[in-house]
């Protein structure tokens, strides 16, 4: 596997640069940061809510009179005439007076509050597994964008050499021609030459310019005037024991398990405690006795549903078999992946070396016309020709190192 190294040169930005303004300022991060305290609050909640005791207090003044009562058109009573018009006295004893302190305490369910934890644990680590994973993209993404950007670096500062030599050149031919050596048309010829050179590296300028506003936006951070770009290293380390792709199946795996382990929990036997104690009381009279306490237990055990259970346990058996084919295809992927980049890298090294014996050699020929050119032993046309030569296969060189650089960066995504 490959890994990003980088050089830091004092006055210049590098690649690391970047990537760190990215993680600090990318705001999935920031949320999925918010997320994970988020889910380790709601751990507390749900042992708050299942394990601890809950305490309420109630009110209730209930009134039920009874109408044409004894020649009475209203009448709070608890011994209604057989012909006042009412509630059943038995039901409601005229009315309630109630105030108490409630305490409730779930008994037998430290198995569906360890299934509980255990689903917000695997739903907090897969925030985790995401943040990874935006961390990786967001690396990927400013490489990729900081290799182009230093591509139009070199090419600009490959041009900006070759214009400096082209008005050296014009020095020269502009004293030939003076001389009578050379035609004025191959001075007019060299110079539109330089004019079209400046105008090729004022595009690249605007290029190189639009590529590191780029970097800036993918970092998350204010633009700023950047002149030279630290060149990005890359170097080599083993393969990972575990995949990501492996750890986020087995955590999808997981999440599958604790839901239906959740989803389990209304088919346990439900125990509760409970004790109140306060003012209840049906009537207003001698109301200051009757003061006192109740508790008691509340079991409830599930017996049938119409097969929900089996059902739902089905469903989670297809969605895992599902899971474990995706992993499969993401295994064969993978390894044809790398060794397909592998391949590529391999090829492209050996290009590059063909290319560069093929630049070394233009290079000696290129010194040899400029000495031709001084003594007016070649054409300006023959000149600039070789220069175009020479520049293609530069740019060509340039082009494939920037295609190196993307491989290595490709590989790196792939292989983690």
């Amino acid at each position: 596997m490959l890994v990003y190294s980088f050089a830091c040169a004092q006055d210049s930005h590098n690649l690391e640069f970047f990537i760190e303004q990215a993680k600090n300022s990318s705001p999935n991060l920031l949320e999925n940061k918010n997320l994970e305290s988020i889910g380790e609050l709601q751990s507390k909640l749900i042992i708050a809510q299942n394990n601890a005791f809950q305490i309420n207090t109630t009110s209730e003044i209930l009134v039920a009179p009874y109408f044409n009562n004894d020649g009475q058109f209203i009448a709070i009573t608890t011994t209604p005439s057989s012909n006042a018009y009412g509630y059943d006295v038995g039901i409601t004893n005229g009315g309630l007076y109630s105030t108490q302190l409630n305490i409730t305490k779930n008994l037998l369910n430290q198995s569906a509050t360890n299934n509980l934890l255990f689903q917000n644990k695997v739903n907090n680590n897969a925030i985790r597994l995401s943040s990874k994973e935006i961390t990786h993209n967001l690396v990927k993404n400013i490489a990729d964008a900081y290799i182009i950007a230093y591509q139009l670096q070199l090419q600009r500062e490959f041009t900006q050499q070759i214009l400096k030599d082209l008005e050296n050149r014009l020095k020269v031919v502009e004293l030939l021609v003076k001389k009578g050596i050379l035609m004025e048309s191959d001075y007019l010829l060299l110079q539109l030459d330089i004019e079209g050179k400046k105008l090729e590296l004022f595009q690249l300028e605007n290029n190189y310019r639009t590529a590191v506003n780029q970097l800036f936006s993918l970092s998350g951070i204010p633009a700023e005037e950047i002149f030279h770009l630290e060149e990005p290293m890359f170097e080599t380390i083993e393969t990972p024991q575990s995949f990501f792709f492996k750890q986020k199946f087995e955590n999808d795996s997981l999440q599958l398990v604790a839901d239906q382990q959740v989803f389990e929990n209304q088919y346990k036997p439900q125990l509760s405690a409970y004790a109140n104690t306060g003012v209840n009381a049906v009537e207003l009279s001698n109301i200051e006795h009757k003061i006192g306490a109740s508790a008691g237990v509340r079991l409830t055990i599930p017996l049938y549903d119409g097969n929900q259970k089996r059902i739902n346990s089905f469903k989670t058996q297809l969605k895992q078999e599902s899971l474990e084919n995706y992993k499969q295809n993401s295994e064969v992927q993978l390894a044809n992946n790398l060794m397909s980049i592998q391949q590529q890298i391999k090829a492209l090294q050996q290009s590059r070396t063909l290319l560069g014996k093929q630049i070394s050699k233009q290079e000696n020929i290129l010194e040899i016309y400029k000495g031709k050119l001084v003594q007016g032993q070649i054409s300006i046309v023959d000149y600039l020709n070789v220069i175009q030569n020479y520049k293609q296969n530069i740019y060509t060189q340039v082009q494939m190192q920037t295609n190196y650089w993307l491989l290595q960066s490709e590989y790196i995504f792939i292989n983690w």
